[in-house]
């Protein structure tokens, strides 16, 4: 599938990641997620080079992943560590290993890199998610039936809410006339929906898979498109708000789904209709000045491959 390389992809909630590993698709390949011996994530192609059985339905002992079917234990870094047929004694052969890919965590999220394959001290540092500092969230994981970059034009285009969006968040929109200014950010750019001179509302991105939206001081939602393949997207919805109180947390995680279903629930039809699904693909649309959102993340992804310096190196799945 086509991808952004050169970058660090948030892929996972790190509220997924506790004492068992996490099997994922991500681009197109099978991968499992885990814990290491301190706490710290790591992830491998979800398949035992012994006899191809999958690594997630297996178990992490002191950090290191066991294979479910003749428990072969791998280390963060990929190397067998122990056979248990073979007894503590026998020699581990160099080649009996699992390929492995880096991931970071940050901002309660797991970032997997895709890019050309350079030691991880010369890794870039993680996006980071404007304005979320200091706020607790609530989430919930939905699939949508489209590829990540159709899913994230979606969300940065404020002319459909009155199509898609009629019964919630377009009800009270009478007039579907449609005027955004884009400003560059660090990190990716800012929608703002204009009312004359004033800015009404806006939306920030955060190349290259998060969305956010601040509504108030101290709430706000957000939403990471993690990559399945061609045709899938799994999207960690986020609440963000300053309830810190246990007693808020059923109430906002309630909200948090009923909220996200209720409005993202209208936009997977059209999205899962719409071709090529991949936006890269998209070469003859025909775009309009109210679709300037859509066309800055388009402008980013033409500059980000522009700079990939060895286009099939990539470490990560493809």
């Amino acid at each position: 599938m086509s991808l952004s390389a050169g970058h660090w992809h948030a892929v996972l909630s790190s509220r997924e990641l506790s004492s068992r590993p996490v099997g994922k698709e991500r681009f197109g390949t099978r991968l499992v997620f885990w814990r290491d011996g301190t706490g710290q994530p790591a992830c491998a192609h979800d398949r035992c080079p012994h006899r191809g059985a999958a690594l997630s339905l297996g178990q992490v002992n002191n950090g290191a992943i066991a294979c479910p079917y003749h428990g072969f234990e791998f280390d963060r870094d990929g190397a067998c560590v122990r056979v248990p047929a073979e007894g503590p004694d026998w020699q581990i052969p160099a080649h009996l290993r699992v390929g492995t890919l880096p991931v970071r965590e940050a901002q309660d999220l797991v970032w997997l890199w895709q890019g050309p394959a350079v030691p991880e001290a010369q890794l870039p540092p993680l996006p980071v998610q404007p304005g979320l500092e200091g706020r607790s969230f609530n989430e919930c994981i939905q699939t949508w039936p489209a590829h990540y970059t159709r899913c994230i034009e979606g969300v940065v285009d404020h002319s459909h809410l009155p199509f898609v969006h009629r019964k919630t968040l377009g009800r009270r929109i009478k007039d579907p006339r449609t005027r955004v200014r884009v400003d560059e950010t660090d990190g990716g750019f800012r929608v703002n929906l204009m009312e004359g001179e004033k800015i009404r509302h806006h939306v920030d991105f955060t190349y290259p898979n998060i969305w956010t939206q601040h509504l108030t001081a101290g709430y706000g939602m957000s939403c990471t498109f993690a990559p399945i393949n061609d045709r899938s997207t799994e999207v960690i919805c986020r609440v963000h708000h300053k309830l810190h109180g246990a007693a808020w947390r059923p109430f906002m995680q309630l909200w948090t789904r009923l909220s996200n279903w209720l409005v993202f629930h209208e936009d997977q039809e059209v999205l899962d209709s719409q071709q090529p699904r991949s936006a890269d693909e998209a070469v003859d649309e025909k775009l309009v000045p109210s679709d300037a959102g859509v066309l800055a993340f388009r402008k980013l992804r033409v500059a980000h491959e522009a700079d990939r310096s060895t286009p099939d190196a990539a470490a990560g799945p493809r």
